[in-house]
């Protein structure tokens, strides 16, 4: 034992000395350094400092001839020992005095000059001379070699005391314990008994002695939980809800628990005991699958086939397991009859849906509504977008739909308000063809996706007559202005609009004057043309928001929303002047038919009937006066 000890605390000292020395020596020799090249410095700063401050005590000493007091001046320089000498210079450059160490005498000596010069009192400058101060670094040398020495010494000493406090160190933290556990690691190899190393500390060794103490100790438990393990182990093969089996390699059972006799149907395990389950196979090609790949493998997973019970009813399993070196088979088996039967039947539907998805001929299209992206899309989709399958599926909704955000948004407006289940698009087709679509939408799930299915319809034929038919409700066929009847509609709702929000509207009443003398004069052809003119004119001048009606004959009426009286008549007189001032071009000859103008604005209590009558009545009076002018009421 104290030679494997000696040995382990040599490996270590062998492993720590040598950087340990080397990386003090390095610091020793970089912090001597730094000491060194700081006294140099500090030895150039002082004599710099010190030919600075005596050249401006020496410019009067020099300038007065005081030889005397220039000794004594150069003399102070002993105050520093690094500082060897001085000389005096005069303005030709000859020396007149010196005093100290020159550098003749040594040539390592250093100098530092400076001049010496009188200030006159017009800021002038008189040179008188020039000062050297020779000093050296032998002082610094010296105090470099004392500093290295030092720290050697204090560092082999605390080297020697570092090894002297390792070596008790170790022999009273490891070197015991570890002889004390060796002993008893021995005394059990030797005698076949647990033996416990007798030590206690609270460091890592006393951790690990108490460790292999209390390994020691809990033997005997563990083989007591050993064998508490194995009848644990037999209760959940017995009880497992699984099958749990081993077969031999000529198919006979050798051990299996009761959920297999139950699956295989016999009444207890003892009973299915020795039976061959090649028996059981209702295709045998099966088994023979299923030890090809236990052969190549040495491994089966989820294999499905088809057993036959004990009562002759045929069920579904599926095996899992790993074939051992002796050639049997452990396996897990369940019953799967109902899954097989489920996923058929999910088939199945699936494939129905399928079929009702592809074959259909409506236009069909899955979309994410997060992003829009279109997912599937039938073949009814692609030959009615012109674009092939790839084309769609790497398109968003929004790719086939040209109206704006906004009209989007007013749709889905409308849509909610009308309580409608299907929205007015306007798709874009491959050639660039627009088409009128009503698209049906609705949420569906696709595994663990949510999508929306749309079924779109082609309306555009349905969209032109319904415009077609709307117009003929509400135009008159010959002015293409609203007819009677619109515009008595549309006047009400302005009338609720105007009034709930506190705005101004007018209404204009307009008549033809004479119209009646040209029906006679040049026949109906012409006054239709007329009427069509004066209309056309009318509607050019208005604002698109204003309501433009011909309510019978020659009489036409405008509602002018956002407009107050003033304007009205303004806007009055505009058409009147028109008219008055523009011939209307016909088959005949050019006519000038000019209007009499009846001008109301809106009231709190009016209603369609009451401004109607009140520019009726303008109109009557502007008839009366001569015509072809305009009065207000």
């Amino acid at each position: 034992m104290p030679s494997h000890s000696n040995s382990l605390f040599i490996k270590f000292l062998a492993r720590t000395l040598p950087p340990l020395l080397a990386a003090a020596l390095l610091l020793m020799l970089f912090f001597g350094y730094s000491s060194q090249h700081d006294i140099r410095n500090e030895i150039d700063t002082d004599v710099e400092v010190f030919a600075t401050s005596i050249s401006r005590v020496l410019d009067d000493l020099m300038w007065n001839f005081q030889t005397e007091e220039l000794v004594s001046a150069l003399g102070t320089i002993t105050s520093n020992p690094a500082m060897l000498g001085a000389q005096l210079f005069d303005p030709n450059g000859k020396s007149f005095l010196t005093y100290g160490i020159l550098p003749e005498e040594d040539p390592e000596i250093l100098t530092v000059e400076k001049d010496i010069y009188k200030r006159q009192p017009d800021g002038s400058r008189i040179d008188i001379g020039r000062l050297e101060v020779y000093y050296s670094y032998a002082d610094a040398e010296k105090q470099f070699r004392q500093y290295i020495t030092g720290q050697a010494v204090r560092f082999f000493l605390s080297i020697l005391i570092f090894s002297i406090a390792g070596i008790y160190a170790y022999h009273t933290t490891i070197g015991t314990p570890l002889k004390k556990l060796l002993h008893a690691i021995r005394a059990t190899e030797g005698t076949g008994e647990w033996t416990q190393a007798s030590w206690q500390s609270d460091d890592e060794i006393g951790e690990v002695i108490s460790a292999h103490n209390s390994l020691i100790r809990h033997i005997s438990q563990k083989e007591a939980a050993l064998a508490d393990s194995k009848q644990r182990y037999r209760q959940l093969f017995d009880n497992a809800l699984v099958g749990i089996y081993q077969i031999r390699s000529d198919g006979t059972i050798k051990e299996a628990n009761k959920t297999v006799a139950e699956i295989m149907g016999y009444a207890s395990v003892e009973e299915m005991s020795g039976e061959n389950v090649n028996l059981h196979y209702v295709d045998l090609a099966d088994r023979e699958r299923l030890w090809t790949q236990l052969n190549t493998k040495g491994v089966v997973s989820n294999f499905q086939t088809r057993l036959l019970r004990k009562d002759g009813t045929i069920i579904w399993v599926e095996m899992s397991g790993r074939i051992n070196p002796d050639d049997s088979f452990n396996g897990v088996l369940q019953d799967v009859t109902a899954q097989v039967e489920a996923r058929k039947a999910f088939k199945e539907r699936d494939e129905l849906h399928r079929a009702f998805f592809e074959e259909n001929k409506a236009v069909m299209l899955l979309h994410d509504p997060l992003d829009s992206s279109i997912q599937f899309v039938n073949p009814a989709a692609c030959q009615y977008y012109g674009y092939s399958n790839e084309e769609l599926t790497s398109m968003t909704i929004r790719d086939l739909d040209c109206m704006s955000d906004e009209e989007m948004f007013d749709e889905l407006k409308k849509a909610t308000s009308e309580r409608r289940n299907y929205f007015r698009h306007c798709h874009t087709l491959k050639d660039g063809t627009k088409r009128h679509v009503e698209v049906f939408t609705g949420p569906i799930s696709l595994a663990d996706r949510q999508l929306h299915y749309s079924i779109i319809h082609d309306v555009t034929e349905k969209r032109r007559l319904e415009a077609k038919l709307e117009r003929m409700a509400t135009r008159d066929q010959l002015t293409g202005a609203y007819n009677r009847h619109a515009f008595f509609q549309m006047a009400r709702d302005e009338i609720v609009r105007t009034l709930r929000f506190d705005r101004s509207m007018a209404v204009l009443m307009f008549d033809l004057d004479h119209f009646k003398r040209v029906n006679d004069t040049y026949g109906h052809a012409v006054g239709d043309e007329v009427l069509r003119t004066f209309a056309l004119r009318c509607r050019a001048d208005l604002r698109q928001s204003d309501i433009f009606a011909r309510l019978g004959g020659e009489e036409f009426a405008a509602i002018l929303v956002e407009t107050d009286e003033d304007r009205a008549m303004e806007v009055a007189e505009r058409i009147r002047v028109i008219a008055a001032n523009n011939p209307i071009p016909t088959e005949e000859e050019q006519l000038i038919v000019t209007v009499s103008v009846g001008v109301a604005s809106l009231q709190k209590e009016d209603t369609v009937a009451r401004i109607l009558k009140r520019a009726d009545a303008g109109l009557y009076k502007a008839k009366e006066s001569g015509r072809n002018s305009i009065v207000k009421k």
